[in-house]
């Protein structure tokens, strides 16, 4: 029911958006969220009542620099990221690889396998890996914090 509920939110609520920006990625996403890895998100979230939140990006986007500079650094969304998820941060053209359910991906791989088509994209993952939803497009911070909220319990 919340993957339905959450599809709704997104189709209805938040388009998704592109961008032709090209910015240089240099600087850590959002100071403040401490980044982990998606092995080690999904360890922590297996003993926990915690979620993993998945923040899937690329250098090249604009809506991506736009939640890193105006969504990311406020105090209450990220104490609401720390409050119910471990946030782990991929970026789709990567190559570097990662560990999702036991198995070997890049990052790329990874978002072509889940179909992601656009950044950003958030993607919600249980303790036991299963994806509960996945959100599209830029959020303005009130809109976010309500994502999170609603995922999170």
């Amino acid at each position: 029911m919340k993957k339905l509920v959450l599809t709704l939110f997104a189709l209805l609520l938040l388009p998704g958006y592109a961008s032709t920006e090209h910015e240089n990625r240099d600087e850590p996403a959002a100071i403040g969220i401490s980044w982990y890895s998606l092995e080690e998100a999904q360890q922590l979230a297996e003993n926990s009542s915690k979620k993993v939140m998945i923040y899937m990006e690329a250098s090249w986007c604009g809506y991506c620099k736009k939640m890193e500079n105006e969504v990311f650094p406020q105090q209450d969304v990220q104490d609401m990221i720390h409050k119910y998820y471990y946030p782990v941060r991929l970026d789709i053209e990567s190559g570097d690889e990662i560990v999702y359910n036991g198995d070997l991906f890049t990052e790329q791989e990874f978002a072509n396998t889940i179909r992601v088509t656009g950044t950003p994209t958030y993607l919600f993952i249980d303790g036991k890996g299963e994806i509960l939803g996945k959100q599209p497009g830029f959020l303005p911070a009130d809109v976010f914090k309500s994502l999170l909220s609603y995922v999170g319990t």
